[in-house]
């Protein structure tokens, strides 16, 4: 086994406040970076403000959202809310879609969708939209406040109770589901209770049902008894055992290690010395999360080769953060971009919202790169490239709480276009359907008046990926668009089909 290069980290250095040097300078890089990990990425008008502005200031930002990202948040959430009495998961799959390509703050968003992995349910068992946006919006509500108190609203959540089988938790026939995940994959993790624990908590948290739509305690199917729980024996219930649960030292060390894979990076596994600082911090502040991202956030560690590229994107990041990249602020604003277009695109590559494989979620990584998966992303890539995604409808720009999910003929029409979209010829100089402008990446070249084909695949990379590519693969670059001299549409669809040549490398597939 090779050595791990996080074993030489200086844990005591590590999590220390970055500042940009000389030799580290804050740039578009690092702002991308930034952008991609506590978000889903930006647009090349924020990060060239970012460096503009300064780490501090951006750093800033990231952490507390733009002006106006509560409003924001309130009016997505009504929005959801509606969608959501349809009682149609797919519909709620685009709403949240749509939510994460509008939210004034990304790092909730973000975190958000961490969370959904961490607390799984998934309406293949809950069988209910509204269940699962209550919990979405649960999720939303603690994403970055203090972990005590959202272990416990969980815990008390329809879609979950339904999930771990907690109704038919009751005296005398205890089920030990949600007593076993609640320590293995919500707290403790793995190897840090006994299968007694478990028996005895499960007996703790009999009578905690639902009525089908809120949290309802039977105490007449609760069993009073006493019970023994990592050696402390009392007549405990399901709040005594999330106490109990936040109170060992594993729980931070566990929790700090899946927010270490999906914040900083998940190629290598970091030692508990490495984590031990971090964990230290997240007990001292009583399991305060946005504490917590600050830290690993704005820290030495994170703007360095053991964070950069150490990610692969999920479906979402991928699909979300390419709309974010290459698409036109106004397009997004406007909400120019039907959002339903992008549901089958996300299922494709192996992301289905609202519906993970299992209890343990998604497991990423690697896991999301396959023959079948990597071909949907580069079927995507060439639908932005080609600026060939469905437009919704433009709201009136006094009704934008009208703003909802369109009808399922977008979504046919989406699958007809992207359809077309493969049978165009390679050859950038075949004439070839017009792009819709409010979507199209070549517009990007023109507002920069841009002419010379180093400069062109120079402000692609700078859109799309801030950072540096393999020489050979941008020399390819320079030459396909030089090649000829086109001009006019012939250029720009050279300028597109580098964009999708971009979004196919390897190197795009990276957080």
């Amino acid at each position: 086994m090779p050595p791990n290069p996080l074993d030489k980290v200086d844990p005591s250095a590590a999590w220390q406040r970055w500042e940009p040097s000389a030799e580290q300078p804050w740039n578009l890089q690092w702002a991308g970076h930034l952008f991609r990990r506590a978000g889903f990425g930006a647009n090349l008008e924020q990060l060239r403000d970012a460096v503009r502005s300064g780490f501090p200031t951006t750093l800033e930002r990231v952490l507390k959202g733009a002006p106006g990202a509560d409003q924001r948040t309130n009016f997505l959430d009504s929005v959801g809310e509606r969608v959501a009495r349809k009682s149609n998961i797919y519909e709620l799959r685009g709403w949240w879609l749509y939510a994460m390509l509008h939210t004034l703050h990304q790092l909730r968003e973000k975190t958000t969708l961490f969370w959904h992995n961490h607390f799984v349910s998934s309406i293949a068992k809950v069988h209910r939209a509204e269940l699962m946006f209550k919990q979405n919006r649960l999720l939303r509500q603690h994403a970055l406040g203090k972990f005590g108190p959202f272990l416990l609203a969980v815990s008390k959540d329809p879609a979950m109770l339904v999930y771990l089988d907690s109704n038919s938790n009751v005296k005398g026939r205890p089920n030990e589901n949600y007593a076993r995940e609640v320590m293995e994959l919500f707290s403790l993790g793995v190897g840090n209770y006994t299968e007694q624990d478990i028996r005895e908590a499960a007996r703790a948290f009999t009578g905690w049902h639902s009525d089908g739509d809120e949290f309802e305690f039977e105490p007449a199917l609760h069993d009073e008894g006493p019970k023994t729980v990592f050696g402390k024996t009392g007549n405990w219930n399901g709040d005594d055992v999330v106490r109990f649960c936040l109170e060992k030292d594993c729980t931070a060390r566990f929790l700090v290690r899946k927010f270490y894979r999906s914040f900083v990076g998940e190629v290598h596994d970091p030692p508990d010395a490495l984590l031990e600082p971090l964990a230290s911090q997240f007990r001292k502040s009583d399991y305060d999360v946005a504490a917590l991202l600050a830290t690993m956030l704005g820290s030495r560690h994170f703007f360095s080769v053991h964070a950069y590229r150490q990610r692969i994107k999920s479906p979402v990041e991928f699909a979300v953060g390419t709309l974010v990249a290459a698409t036109s602020r106004s397009a997004l604003d406007e909400g120019r971009v039907a959002q339903e277009a992008l549901i089958n695109r996300v299922d494709g590559m192996g992301q289905s919202l609202f519906a993970p494989p299992n209890v343990k979620g998604w497991p990423g990584g690697k896991n999301w790169l396959n023959t079948s998966t990597v071909l949907a992303r580069h079927n995507f890539a060439l639908d932005i490239a080609s600026a060939d995604l469905p437009l919704g409808r433009r709201p009136a720009a006094n009704r934008r709480e009208e703003i909802e999910l369109q009808a399922e003929e977008d979504l046919i029409q989406a699958d007809k276009n992207a359809n077309a979209a493969r049978q165009v010829n390679a050859d950038a100089d075949r004439p070839r359907p017009i792009p819709k402008a409010a979507l199209d990446i070549a517009a990007a070249v023109k507002n920069e008046k841009l002419e010379k084909p180093a400069a062109i695949v120079q402000l692609l990379l700078d859109i799309l990926l801030q950072g540096e590519i393999e020489k050979e693969a941008r020399t390819r670059l320079e030459k396909f668009v030089a090649e000829g001299k086109p001009q006019g549409d012939a250029l720009d669809w050279r300028i597109r089909d580098s964009a999708h040549a971009i979004m196919t490398m390897p190197e795009y597939q990276l957080a």
